[in-house]
């Protein structure tokens, strides 16, 4: 019966409504049943998906979570917020979930109930777009809307990631002063101003906001460096020119997924950053790397960053420049 579900699932673009069962001739007790095999498992109250559905990323699940709530509402209901921003985004960094938030066009207050969040606005044509067959708000002001929701840092991440998108930032300043009167727009307002479309990952832009927060100068992105003859040394996620200091967020992607001998020779990877590192250092650099967990100490990554940008502009600060992209 697995093929059957999974079939159903396709039609509706990966999950089945009760009624469609009941229409089949499908009992509630086969989908008890169904149930308890682990055939489908409940998304929420009346809707299913395969059991597939556990192999999905969790921004895949609430994009199929997001689409199942807003075919059960009526007409003149749009994906907003947090919804439309890991829609768009493809990331969830800092966003709840569990939630899918909503905007009822022509309604002016706000509600809440399980696993929805509904605003009330009034949108122009131009904020909404067609993702799937489902109607969105644009990604410039779904990252916006985030900010409110989810505080700086969450905004921070999805204003960056629809700059890096094709967003510009001319459009984020834009929306941004029409939101002066929006509840939290501070928290907004941070989120637009420190946005940058150069980091790369979510550990990036984490870092970006921790050395934001903790004070440590805000140094320049994706930086190469080349030898006399203009040839690559390496590049670095971040470079403080100043201080002849440079910086890595060593997530765990750089290992997995951008690995490019594959998964299975992680030892040649870390070979190759060896190398790498050894490259820029002898430029007259000095070389700090932190991880995820870190970024879970900020003050004390922070202290630990600004000792060491001090003690490279001692040793290097005098040595003849490198090229630099």
């Amino acid at each position: 019966m697995e093929p059957f579900f999974e079939t159903l699932a396709d039609r509706r673009g990966g999950y089945i409504l009760r009624p469609d069962l009941l229409d089949l001739g499908v009992s509630d007790r086969q989908i008890k049943d169904a149930l308890r095999q682990e055939l489908i498992v409940r998304i929420r109250p009346g809707t299913y998906a395969p059991r597939g559905h556990a192999d999905l990323s969790p921004e895949e699940r609430h994009r199929l979570l997001a689409f199942a709530v807003q075919d059960k509402l009526p007409s003149g209901v749009v994906l907003s917020h947090q919804s439309a921003s890991v829609i768009h985004s493809g990331v969830s960094y800092g966003l709840d979930l569990s939630q899918v938030h909503v905007t009822r066009l022509g309604r002016t207050t706000a509600r809440a109930e399980a696993k929805v969040t509904h605003h009330g606005g009034t949108l122009p044509d131009e904020d909404i777009v067609e993702v799937d067959g489902h109607l969105l708000v644009v990604p410039g002001r779904a990252a916006l809307e985030t900010a409110v929701v989810a505080g700086t840092e969450a905004g921070l991440i999805q204003t960056s990631l629809a700059l890096r998108h094709g967003v510009t930032p001319e459009e984020l300043h834009e929306r941004l002063g029409a939101m002066a009167r929006w509840p939290g727009v501070a928290k907004v307002r941070l989120s637009v101003i420190w946005a940058t479309p150069e980091c790369e990952t979510v550990g990036e832009l984490r870092s970006l906001y921790m050395f934001r927060m903790g004070g440590v100068p805000v140094p320049r992105m994706q930086v190469e460096y080349f030898d006399a003859n203009g040839v690559s040394l390496g590049r670095v996620d971040f470079d403080w020119e100043d201080f002849w200091h440079c910086g890595e967020f060593d997530g765990l992607l750089k290992y997995g997924r951008l690995n490019p001998y594959g998964g299975g020779n992680l030892g040649q990877v870390i070979v190759d950053e060896k190398r790498r590192e050894d490259r820029i250092r002898e430029t007259g650099r000095g070389m700090s790397r932190w991880v995820w967990s870190d970024l879970h100490s900020p003050r004390a990554t922070c202290q630990r960053i600004l000792a060491a940008l001090e003690q490279s502009r001692r040793l290097h600060g005098r040595r003849s420049p490198t090229v630099l992209a």
